[in-house]
């Protein structure tokens, strides 16, 4: 299995549709993916509204949170890829982040770009999510310090690494994209790292295979085994994490294989539903989970009643 974390989905707004022509763009991308070996991909929510500014409020009706319809827009694809939900949230401010139990509930794999050196204190002490990512064409929030990520680590989140940065055609851009992810991988003590394309639809030709790109974090500084795994376990990892928040009740994990606990065609059939204007919560599922009725005194006097069974 070959992960692709991060694919833009081209929509900014909560409330503005894509046009079938931007959707059409997107499924060509899936395509090339497809053809490069992925197999699981996930679609990446960038809001506008987490850019700096908070001029337009987050949809108070939890069916309008997640615009990504996987089961009716991809409906080609089933069987063929495994398609995620994922959104990126721009934080600069703790405020910003009251409302993010909210994008838990429906999205498979929440991500967190922070601004300042203070969110990123926050994302990692006090934020419950997946996924921790930056800007690398710019220079970085902070100066990355062991202790800092290898905190982040030891709770969950993994630290994604963008190629398309470091395939920038701006020779400035790219130069300060080698230097951040070197510096990344320096305090990471190269552990906990994920790689994703972070491609929008109209930058197709910058996609690359999981072998070219693990060539690549090998000239930079990274192992090559570890930089296959960002494609693979590390990557696999990140998304069972995402998805046992979906999965799980109160940290019981039900026993089964990687396949079924990353499943989410019954999510995405709630979702459909829920957009029709059923009563459904989008992305919850945890009808294998309910609590199982406490037995009462004549249930236990019943068992013991039993004759005990030889062979």
């Amino acid at each position: 299995m070959i992960c692709d974390l991060n694919v833009v989905y081209p929509q900014t707004d909560f409330l503005v549709r894509p046009t079938a022509r931007d959707l059409a763009k997107l499924k060509g991308c899936l395509a090339v993916l497809e053809q490069l070996g992925y197999t699981h991909i996930a679609l990446n929510f960038e809001p506008q509204w987490a850019t700096g500014s908070l001029n337009k409020q987050i949809p108070s009706d939890i069916r309008l949170l997640n615009p990504i319809n996987i089961e009716t827009d991809f409906a080609e694809f089933e069987g063929r890829l495994k398609l995620y939900s994922r959104i990126t949230l721009k934080v600069d401010d703790p405020s910003q982040c009251q409302n993010l139990t909210r994008f838990q509930q429906v999205f498979d794999l929440v991500a967190v770009e922070p601004q300042t050196e203070r969110a990123l204190q926050l994302a990692i002490t006090n934020l419950e999510i997946d996924i921790i990512t930056f800007n690398y064409k710019e220079r970085l929030p902070c100066y990355l310090k062991h202790k800092t990520l290898g905190s982040a680590i030891e709770k969950g989140i993994h630290f994604e690494i963008k190629y398309s940065d470091l395939l920038e055609s701006d020779s400035h851009a790219r130069a300060q994209s080698i230097s951040n992810v070197k510096q990344l991988i320096r305090a990471s003590r190269s552990r906990g790292l994920i790689c994703s394309s972070g491609i929008s639809s109209p930058d197709i030709s910058r996609l690359r295979s999981c072998s070219d790109i693990a060539n690549l974090l090998n000239l930079i500084g990274l192992d090559h085994n570890r930089s296959e795994q960002c494609f693979k376990d590390w990557s696999l990892k990140t998304l069972l994490s995402g998805r046992l928040r979906i999965k799980s009740y109160k940290q019981v994990v039900a026993v089964s294989g990687d396949e079924s606990l990353i499943d989410n065609s019954l999510e995405n059939k709630n979702w459909q539903a829920s957009q029709k204007g059923v009563s459904v919560n989008a992305k919850m599922d945890v009808s294998s989970y309910k609590k199982r009725k406490a037995d009462t005194a004549v249930d236990r006097v019943t068992k013991k009643s039993k004759p005990e069974t030889t062979v």
